[in-house]
């Protein structure tokens, strides 16, 4: 948005990491692993931010999508890649911590994501915005953020920069 002044509040941050069965058994412990050829992977719907994150690690890595067994098999959620590794139809996935506990599996954490609103200055004085900001500041919200596994809500509400249109 060059040329408009805004803000940019953070709201939570997440991790996102490898999904795998409880007690690792095979003992997968980063991107590079997806390509061995003894691992069945399970991936993301093209588009999802989860999959835009895989292929940027791919490259990074140096590494193809057609080296790693199961990246054309997609889930749509979280919730549904944890449950391929919990049934065995996959050995890994990758996804949230919340989705992997929730299914009594184990996680390898390999980032963590920031969630921020950018508001443009001619909204920031709105009811709307107010009412968004009391909430973040909400002592029961918070609490009930800070209770799901792998948030952090260390910054919520923080403004990171005050306008945006300059450098």
């Amino acid at each position: 948005m060059p040329d408009v002044p805004a803000s940019i509040i953070s709201l939570v941050e997440r991790e996102q990491g490898l999904i795998v069965t409880k007690g690792n058994p095979k003992n997968i412990l980063s991107i590079t692993d997806l390509a061995r050829s003894d691992i069945n992977f399970i991936n993301r719907q093209r588009g999802a931010g989860t999959r835009v994150f895989l292929d940027y690690q791919l490259k990074a890595n140096g590494m193809i999508p057609d080296n790693i067994p199961g990246y054309t098999r997609e889930q749509y959620t979280h919730l549904t890649v944890a449950a391929a590794v919990a049934s065995g139809t996959a050995d890994v996935g990758l996804g949230i911590r919340a989705a992997a506990i929730a299914l009594d599996l184990d996680f390898v954490p390999l980032a963590t994501e920031k969630y921020e609103l950018v508001i443009p200055h001619k909204y920031s004085n709105t009811d709307l915005i107010g009412a968004l900001l009391d909430l973040l500041y909400n002592i029961e919200f918070r609490e009930a953020v800070s209770k799901l596994p792998g948030y952090s809500i260390e910054n919520m509400g923080n403004i990171s920069c005050k306008d945006t249109s300059k450098p």
